[in-house]
């Protein structure tokens, strides 16, 4: 799997298969039709198709892993020892317009936290340009766990009653200390969760006022990352450095981890322009070359 710049343009021996299915959502088709724009510009080898059979020599490219009518078609391209490239909402910019906004990066699965930490370290720029800081407040001590909570589509995909078991586990490792409850936004919250307040300010006022932040692999973690405030999840980028066990709680990383482990995850989210510029194939060819 050669990769050659030749003047403006990237040549490599992979094919990509950029798939839409009648499910993919507008944002999605957007994001995916930027990508065949811009590897046409790159001279990589991509088309868009509608269906997708299992096939160990191409890379599969789709929106939203968890859609009914992708994760079998995801699943599938892994268990055949073929690569697969996942993109969802971003870490950060998720608001900005539809073509500016950012959409996170994974390799062969839902999130890439096997792999955000891996290889050379990368140009600090990309983070840089983000506008964000990074501080080291450390939470409030005194302020409850905050626990964030998951949507219907991580429920519908293995994360049923994830929430509820968690409530209890926090109470049963830190009797006495408050659990407030943050719902997935705009969606229902989960039924069963034991919890004293159901947070419903800013996501940077609830992770200030947190002594801990607890979830699956909520971008909260990565808010929590940035603002210095302790951080335990199962999954999602952040796993990278942070505990997955309550038990660990006190293993936290150091602020240079942090620093790094930002300065790497800007690099594992696009916008559509971007993608339509062919910007991002040399990053991800590279990523997938490395054998990650």
């Amino acid at each position: 799997m050669a990769v050659q710049n030749r003047g403006n343009c990237l040549r490599c021996e992979m094919h990509f298969k950029l798939l839409i299915t009648q499910q993919t959502p507008f944002r999605g088709r957007n994001l995916i039709q930027a990508l065949l724009r811009g590897a046409m510009a790159a001279g990589v080898s991509a088309e868009i198709v509608g269906q997708h059979s299992a096939d160990p020599e191409s890379v599969l490219m789709l929106y939203g892993m968890g859609g009914a009518d992708r994760l079998p078609l995801a699943e599938s391209q892994v268990r055949s020892g073929g690569r697969l490239v996942v993109f969802d909402a971003g870490y950060w910019d998720r608001a900005l317009t539809d073509n500016a906004r950012r959409y996170r990066v994974s390799i062969d699965g839902l999130h890439p936290p096997a792999f955000v930490m891996k290889g050379n370290r990368p140009d600090p720029s990309r983070w840089q340009c983000s506008g964000l800081s990074i501080t080291n407040t450390g939470g409030n001590p005194g302020g409850p766990i905050l626990l964030a909570g998951n949507g219907p589509k991580s429920n519908a995909i293995g994360a049923q009653g994830w929430s509820e078991m968690k409530s209890r586990e926090i109470r049963a490792a830190f009797p006495g200390r408050k659990i407030a409850y943050r719902p997935k936004p705009k969606k229902p919250a989960e039924r069963g969760v034991s919890c004293d307040l159901v947070s419903t300010c800013s996501i940077e006022q609830a992770v200030a006022g947190a002594s801990l932040v607890v979830c699956r692999h909520s971008n909260v973690a990565v808010d929590a990352c940035r603002a210095g405030v302790p951080v335990v999840c199962e999954d999602g980028a952040a796993a990278a450095i942070y505990p997955s066990l309550l038990a660990d709680a006190e293993n936290q990383p150091d602020e240079q981890t942090r620093i790094e482990f930002l300065h790497r995850l800007a690099w594992w989210q696009w916008s559509p322009d971007e993608c339509a510029r062919g910007a991002v194939w040399p990053w991800l060819i590279g990523v997938l070359n490395a054998g990650v």
